[in-house]
């Protein structure tokens, strides 16, 4: 589950990074597109940093990280 809307980002959020059975989402970012749109990528433990500056990833920021 690499890139989602804003919707689903907004329902793992709610859930403390838990979603179905999957393993638990540690940080989403939310980042400008290539093509002119907003993307929330899903990152889980081994791919922390995978939404880092690219050409398709523009301006990422956190948009929700797990504290605990």
């Amino acid at each position: 589950m690499p890139t989602v809307t804003k919707a689903l980002a907004d329902q793992i959020v709610s859930r403390n990074g838990y979603y179905a059975d999957d393993q638990r989402v540690l940080r989403i970012v939310e980042y400008d597109n290539a093509f002119g749109g907003v993307g929330y990528g899903i990152e889980y433990k081994q791919d922390l940093g995978k939404y880092s500056p690219s050409g398709y990833v523009n301006n990422p920021r956190v948009y929700w990280q797990a504290t605990d």
